[in-house]
């Protein structure tokens, strides 16, 4: 049976930092987070807000903003920053999408309902291409 990852991460900015429950989710190709959490973080507001397709039938959301942070999952701090869409009314504070999951290698266990890296601690192949 298919079930939910839910599991805290934290993000942080220059000399802010906040925990969070984040929805870990292999079908999401980018990351978001919710404009509340974003907001304590200090993101960086479009000047429209973007409209993007969720992963509901006929469900939009506003795209409103970008925030990058540190990443920490398990408290292991991830080595490079990355960039969230940040979403008006986001159910969850964060998701966690394919672009942090696939370079770092995280492994998703529905069994226990946890994340875990199957390489630790986590690095980046920078791989060149003839």
């Amino acid at each position: 049976m298919a079930r939910s990852i839910v599991s805290k991460v934290k993000l942080s900015v220059e000399d802010r930092s906040i925990g969070a429950r984040a929805l870990f989710d292999t079908g999401a190709t980018k990351s978001y987070i919710g404009s509340k959490i974003a907001k304590d973080l200090g993101y960086v507001m479009y000047k429209e807000p973007k409209k993007i397709m969720l992963a509901v039938e006929n469900m939009e959301g506003l795209m409103v903003g970008y925030l990058t942070a540190g990443v920490t999952i398990n408290e292991c701090e991830l080595p490079l920053e990355h960039t969230f869409g940040v979403i008006e009314a986001l159910r969850h504070d964060v998701i966690v999408g394919m672009d942090i999951m696939e370079p770092y290698d995280i492994e998703l266990d529905a069994r226990e309902g946890k994340v875990k890296f199957r390489r630790f601690p986590p690095t980046l192949e920078i791989v060149s291409i003839p």
